[in-house]
């Protein structure tokens, strides 16, 4: 009797029962996360520094959008668990086990993207931090916002100084005796395709799991706690009864996240060296401005939603986000083929990669507003649902 009414009550949900902000604000979120991959995909960011042209876009870019845009993705999938987690108990269904399969499968799925087009899929994080939201999902909304702060204001920047101090480099300094940046470069502009997945798995974060994994882990949990605060809190379902909430984010985003953002961009640059043992504490607040920066934005987007805009951004945007999967690994597809198969690799620059960011996430909006029309999932969503469904 269980099994039948696990298997009935266990459906993908459809679209009248989505919540339309949160499909047109992920649209929102991989149009900025595109921005950003687009001076990795086209190889810019492995150029010798004499092959670059970095100026006041890049630092532009730097400030207002890194880390911001992902930011929100994180946000929005621990927003997505609570909901998923929310509606099982509802109808009185085990959640747990059927959810650690979505996560297993998903990590197969951002598994195949990462090794064989793109070393910088992030999929495979969410789907490794998932199984971890059910060990914290019964926490009430005040407790699971005093834990995403503790993540977020105390344990990021403590494992970014830790990372900093201690010798946990595992990607060697050279390939075939070329310095690691010439070797990927040259093997993304001029080598064969096996050695460019050589390439993509020598740099891939989860092969350097020790060298890079713990602070985007740490600081990525933080963020999807606090989507799942936000979810406990009904911010999605009637962010009408939040307005005093999202002015504080903007008067805060707007002021101490920029400030922040700006200091990242410095430490970044190198423009503000962490030599000295005392600057180690300018990262505490810098990580805590960096999500109210997010919030700033995240805010804006609600309100704007809410105004005459709104209706424009729901079609624009919410088709992108309800295909969130297919359009992030489509972006991967879309720059790969514009730049190896037209020869751009590392020829473009920022303000064309800037452009051609935007010729993509429009191409994007167009085809997932003429493919929903047509289906009720994404392609890759349709697959992933699919087996997960699978008894």
């Amino acid at each position: 009797m269980n099994t039948l009414k696990t298997k009935a009550v266990f459906q993908p949900v459809r679209s009248h029962e989505r919540i339309q902000l949160m499909d047109a604000l992920r649209g929102f979120a991989l149009f900025g996360i595109l921005i950003v991959n687009s001076w990795s995909f086209s190889r810019y960011e492995w150029l010798p520094a004499d092959g670059r042209a970095d100026g006041l876009l890049t630092d532009g870019l730097t400030i207002l959008i890194d880390t911001k845009f992902v930011t929100i993705f994180s946000i929005l999938f621990g927003a997505g668990f609570a909901i998923q987690r929310q509606r099982a108990l509802a109808r009185g269904v085990g959640f747990g086990p059927f959810y650690v399969k979505r996560m297993a499968l998903l990590f197969l799925i951002a598994c195949l993207h990462a090794y064989l087009l793109w070393f910088g899929d992030i999929v495979r994080h969410y789907a490794l931090l998932g199984p971890a939201l059910l060990l914290v999902g019964h926490l009430s909304a005040r407790a699971t916002l005093r834990l995403s702060l503790l993540f977020i204001l105390f344990l990021t920047p403590l494992v970014f100084i830790l990372n900093g101090v201690l010798p946990l480099r595992t990607a060697p300094e050279t390939i075939d005796e070329m310095p690691l940046p010439a070797f990927v470069f040259q093997s993304f502009t001029e080598g064969s395709y096996p050695r460019i997945l050589r390439a993509n798995w020598i740099i891939d974060p989860l092969h350097n799991f020790i060298q890079d994994m713990p602070i985007t882990l740490v600081s990525m949990f933080g963020k999807m706690l606090l989507g799942v605060w936000l979810a406990k809190i009904g911010f999605f379902r009637n962010p009408a009864d939040h307005q005093g909430r999202i002015n504080r984010w903007l008067r805060a985003g707007g002021t101490l996240g920029l400030l922040s953002s700006v200091l990242y961009w410095a430490i970044k640059k190198g423009t503000l060296p962490m030599e000295e043992p005392w600057m180690a504490v300018v990262v505490f607040p810098v990580s805590g401005g960096l999500v109210l920066h997010s919030l700033f934005y995240l805010g804006l987007f609600v309100k704007l939603y809410h105004g005459p805009l709104g209706n424009r951004l729901l079609r624009f945007l919410a088709p992108v986000g309800r295909m969130g999967l297919t359009n992030y690994f489509g972006q991967t597809v879309l720059a790969f083929a514009l730049f190896y198969g037209t020869g751009r690799i590392g020829r473009l620059m920022p303000e064309e990669l800037l452009v051609w960011s935007l010729v993509i996430f429009f191409v994007q909006a167009i085809f997932s507003r003429w493919w929903l029309r047509r289906h009720e999932f994404g392609p890759v969503e349709w697959i992933w649902r699919r087996m997960a469904y699978l008894s």
